[in-house]
């Protein structure tokens, strides 16, 4: 009975973020085999604050659901719709305020991310339109999980089918055949998204839920942004992390290694959101459970996605060790670059099985309103990441980078693994 449920909120959501993940190295392929190494470098380079837009959108819609989904759980329908229209307006509010923060900031952003001369210039030209189309980015994201909690598992995938073939067909379009180049790949990312919004918008209509009935409360406010704080972190982290693989990349080994890092971010994305996508999957379930005071119920589901995040883990790990030096052709990579890639991605692929449970870990708890554990746990990661990036390739130089990332995941499991169990005991 339980595994039948879990599965049949969990697949449609893993299908969903495997598209997703898809969808995120669409642009990488389509620019780097048109404008070579420094446009995909560039849009790789640029891609940490494109993801705080996603962020924006996965922490208010994940914040705003896991309320929805268990006041509703609980019979409160009246406070659990306020929510989810309090949720809509923090969406209105950040897209709206996205612009009018980044774009003035455009030129010490590129220096801060470090980039110059070519990649600065399409930097510039990618991230420019992508941050005015902040209200796509941001409202598409946001949706999935407002669609996913209102028993829409499988239409949340429809959406992202619909949003991912959209951005294929514009991609080929503006960069292939219009010769667009950079620019014309974050039109065709802005405008997939977009599809997704609006998907997303109508299915919530079709609910009979009045999405376009605003509603401003700073309380309400407030409890949404502290349940999707580690969600928002989950979405954010890795691209901190991106953010610090491409400093200290160039400092320990040069351009070379950021564009070896640039393919191997490309190809190891999406395990990343298939993994958050069990999370996020089973989320609406937890909330459910939690809501209804159904602990048996609850702690099958949570063993159900551990067992499941671990086989994929592991399923990644063997597939893309075996593919590993031809990975860079499929971004139209150097020879040498193509090799770089064979030779450091293993090192990457270590902290597969240590970041599934992880990621499981994290969504159960702020699935059930364990906001601080599953907050610590996400951000704890990027600051031993940091720690260890400070610390050991002062001694063993470049090799010590691509490590770090890995002994970091490993870190987090074993908080994860001390949270659960004092958890457990707690309860």
């Amino acid at each position: 009975m339980y595994s039948k449920k879990f599965f049949r909120f969990v697949m449609p959501s893993i299908l969903a973020f495997a598209l997703s993940g898809i969808y995120s190295i669409v642009d990488g392929y389509f620019v780097g085999n048109n404008v070579g190494d420094a446009g995909m470098t560039a849009i790789n380079v640029v891609f940490p604050v494109v993801s705080i837009l996603q962020a924006l959108g996965t922490g208010i819609g994940m914040g705003g659901s896991i309320q929805y989904s268990i006041l509703k759980a609980a019979g409160k329908d009246e406070n659990a719709l306020k929510y989810l229209r309090a949720t809509i307006t923090c969406l209105l509010i950040s897209s709206i305020l996205m612009p009018l923060i980044v774009l003035p900031l455009m030129t010490p952003i590129l220096k801060i991310l470090g980039a110059t001369g070519i990649i600065a210039e399409y930097g510039r030209s990618y991230l420019s339109v992508v941050i005015l189309g902040s209200f796509c980015q941001i409202f598409g994201t946001g949706m999935t999980p407002l669609v996913r909690n209102n028993g829409g598992a499988s239409f949340s995938m429809f959406t992202m089918i619909s949003g991912f073939i959209t951005n294929v067909i514009l991609d080929y379009t503006f960069v292939w055949v219009l010769g667009k180049g950079v620019a014309g790949a974050a039109l065709a990312t802005v405008t997939g998204q977009f599809v997704t919004a609006v998907i997303g918008t109508c299915y919530l209509l079709w609910k009979k839920i009045p999405v376009y009935r605003l509603h401003f409360k700073p309380a309400m406010f407030l409890r949404i942004f502290k349940n999707g704080i580690s969600a928002f972190g989950i979405t954010l982290c890795p691209n901190i992390t991106l953010l610090l693989m491409n400093l200290f990349l160039l400092k320990y080994g040069g351009e070379s290694s950021v564009a070896c890092y640039a393919v191997i971010s490309y190809a190891t994305y999406f395990v990343y959101l298939i993994l958050q996508g069990v999370g996020d999957g089973c989320q609406p379930l937890l909330s459910d459970y939690f809501g209804r005071g159904d602990m048996t119920a609850l702690h099958k589901t949570k063993h159900l996605a551990y067992i499941t995040a671990e086989i994929i883990a592991a399923l990644s790990f063997v597939l893309l060790y075996v593919l590993r030096y031809h990975t860079g052709n499929l971004f139209g990579a150097s020879e040498t670059v193509t090799r770089m890639v064979g030779d450091n991605m293993p090192i990457l692929l270590v902290g597969f099985l240590f970041l599934a449970y992880a990621r499981v870990s994290t969504s159960s708890f702020y699935a059930t309103q364990e906001a601080v554990k599953s907050s610590v746990i996400v951000y704890s990661e990027i600051i031993f990441f940091f720690l260890l990036l400070i610390i050991f390739p002062r001694f063993f130089g470049e090799p010590a980078v691509w490590w770090s990332m890995s002994i970091a995941q490993i870190l987090a499991m074993i908080l994860s693994a001390i949270l659960n169990i004092k958890h457990k005991s707690v309860s």
